[in-house]
């Protein structure tokens, strides 16, 4: 990508929209994932044997195991919404972006 391109795209007036839109996504997928995740390795540090209660009285589960799964199922989720922001916004601000920068 040559210098005077690069300086084009970076000129554009909805440049600074898509950089904005882009870190604001990415920076509260990251805090949220960050605070699940430390918030359930809080509890593993400091109070184990919550983690540690069966969820029926006869089974050997414990509550442990569908927090987990629910945790999975949330970094999956935000995967899935950071992808689909991406193809849905982003993408096509991107194509706008080069294709007039490229004029």
């Amino acid at each position: 990508m040559s210098t005077d391109f690069s300086q084009r795209v970076r000129n554009h007036p909805k440049y600074p929209e898509l950089v904005n839109r882009r870190k604001r996504l990415a920076w509260t997928l990251t805090g949220s994932t960050l605070g699940v995740f430390f918030t359930f390795v809080l509890v593993i540090a400091f109070s184990p044997q919550w983690l540690a209660i069966p969820i029926s009285s006869s089974g050997v589960t414990t509550v442990a195991v569908p927090i987990g799964v629910a945790m999975i199922v949330f970094f999956w989720l935000s995967t899935g919404l950071y992808v689909r922001r991406a193809t849905r916004d982003f993408d096509g601000l991107t194509e706008e972006i080069l294709r007039e920068a490229a004029k």
